[in-house]
């Protein structure tokens, strides 16, 4: 039986008094987090690339992976070593998998979509869905269908985890895995599939 309670780390993430300096900057769960809202970051992707041929969007969306990837895998870093993970988080945890299934936890807090885990092979694969992602869901309102997935942050997201879990020592496990979108709500599908594996060079 999984001994990791989601409902508990979301709740204690969300309960910290979080308030931010002059600069915008918030600093909880050992990392410092700049408050801006979804919507800002996809208008600003969104026109961006709605701007580009396939083949350079293909070449921008690449370089938002590893933007996110980078972005996420020294923030969960941040988050695991922090004095409030080891207090509320780190009692829950009696294995690797269950560090991943709280990392996940953690980051539904963002309101990016509820992130869950379908199916993880310890080491070797990690597989997640999302049903409300947000991206998906304004890409469809505002563009209609799209022929590729859209949901940068959750792709890279997956694949941070199990570059964080699985992977070389921190900092050198970043890239260990790649993760791609599977299937996109941006594209018609019922839900947001990521699957992460480990990246053979």
């Amino acid at each position: 039986m999984m001994a990791i309670d989601s409902r508990k780390i979301i709740e204690v993430a969300s309960s910290l008094p979080i308030t931010s300096n002059e600069r915008g900057i918030m600093g909880a769960f050992g990392v410092y987090a700049l408050m801006n809202y979804n919507e800002f970051y996809f208008k600003l992707v969104s026109r961006i690339t709605g701007e580009m041929d396939d083949a350079e969007a293909q070449v921008m969306e690449q370089s938002l992976y590893h933007a996110v990837l980078e972005c996420g895998y020294h923030t969960f870093h941040g988050v695991r070593t922090s004095m409030h993970w080891r207090e509320h988080v780190l009692p829950m945890i009696r294995s690797t998998e269950d560090e991943v299934h709280a990392l996940v936890a953690f980051t539904n807090i963002f309101g990016i979509g509820f992130i869950e885990v379908e199916e993880l092979v310890p080491g070797e694969k990690l597989v997640t869905t999302v049903q409300n992602a947000y991206d998906a869901g304004r890409y469809l309102e505002e563009y209609g269908l799209q022929r590729r997935g859209r949901c940068y942050l959750l792709n890279a997201c997956t694949a941070s985890y199990m570059d964080l879990v699985y992977g070389p020592r921190y900092p050198k496990g970043i890239g260990t895995f790649m993760a791609r979108e599977e299937v996109c709500r941006a594209m018609g599908h019922d839900t947001c599939r990521f699957i992460a594996q480990r990246h053979l060079a």
